[in-house]
């Protein structure tokens, strides 16, 4: 293999696969607005409107327009131009970098309260800073006329509706990784002060990790009787491999596999280093796996195992007589 072949080689290896995660949520809001004296508002120029009042979805601010005289077209040259009359809605605080992606329905309610099929358009659009902080439709309002027959104009007044979806994004937080990286500390032994010997193997750990977690550790580690710079103790009466369990619960909070892969003779073994070192959370995992597997074959030393170091649920276990034994 040539030093090409050799650095590809190497740079697959060094390939990893990377994700990322983002969150859809939508907020729905309706607003209604109401424009009383509608045809005083003949007097505003084109382009002039009139505005709701402020209202809140999805974490911004918006507000309904009114233009009475949108804008006019010439029919022929010997006519007055013909104006129609829209609405639109208006992000009210975009600014720079602001983008928001919005639905939303402008429809004219009908003097039942009943929307008006005759008036009703619906949009999705990006909002962001001016100019694009407002959208709308041209011909959304009609003549008066026309506002009466569809039963939408009432003592000089109309009422527009607004239901607004705001689309949201955001990036969920991280799950916990606090156990992740103490398992990396105890697998990698940086930093290490302390190595045990159990059985022959070497443990490097931490000691204040361990006081932390073990009023046990924490009376060998740093009581009166223990020389505080003693940087290798040896463990008798535990297994290697019960002790390992035992760290990497300490570290992490958990078995590997959640214990799954523990059969009974290990979870009996853990249940005691447990009781021995004060890990109440550890021994009381391993009295509940130890629970569901109690039968005829077991149930003597199961028994004797709970009286022993204290496990009420495992007795009650071997002494219920719903258990074949």
């Amino acid at each position: 293999m040539n030093l090409h072949q050799r650095v590809t080689a190497c740079d697959a290896r060094r390939q990893s696969k990377t994700s990322s995660r983002c969150v859809a949520e939508s907020a729905t809001v309706t607003h209604d607005f109401e424009v009383a004296g509608y045809s005083q508002l003949k007097a505003l120029g084109v382009g002039q409107y009139v505005s709701s009042g402020t209202f809140s979805a999805g974490g911004h601010n918006w507000a309904i327009r009114v233009y009475p005289k949108q804008y006019g077209n010439v029919i022929a040259h010997y006519q007055p131009p013909l104006f129609y009359a829209g609405a639109s809605l208006q992000l009210r605080d975009a600014g720079v970098g602001t983008e928001v992606t919005a639905s939303f329905t402008l429809s004219l309610l009908q003097k039942d309260g009943r929307v008006s099929p005759m008036a009703k358009r619906t949009m999705t659009a990006a909002f962001g800073a001016p100019p694009r902080d407002s959208y709308g439709f041209h011909k959304l309002l009609a003549s008066a006329t026309m506002l009466q027959k569809w039963r939408c104009l009432h003592n000089d007044a109309l009422t527009i509706r607004c239901v607004l979806t705001v689309v949201r994004t955001r990036d969920p937080v991280p799950p916990p990784e606090l156990a992740g990286h103490l398992g990396s500390l105890l697998a990698t032994g940086m930093g290490a002060d302390v190595t045990f010997d159990v059985g022959g193997r070497a443990f490097p750990a931490h000691r204040v990790l361990l006081a932390a977690r073990s009023p046990v550790f924490r009376a060998e580690l740093f009581g009166h009787m223990m020389e505080k710079d003693a940087r290798r103790i040896r463990i008798a009466g535990v297994r290697p491999e019960i002790f390992e369990l035992l760290l990497h619960f300490i570290y992490t909070d958990s078995l590997p596999g959640d214990g799954e892969g523990c059969d009974t003779a290990t979870l009996q073994h853990l249940l005691v280093a447990a009781d021995l070192y004060g890990i109440d959370r550890l021994k009381h995992i391993c009295e509940g796996k130890l629970h569901a597997s109690v039968d005829e074959k077991t149930v003597a030393s199961m028994l004797a195992l709970a009286e022993r170091h204290n496990c009420p649920r495992l007795r009650d276990a071997c002494l219920n007589p719903n258990v074949h034994c």
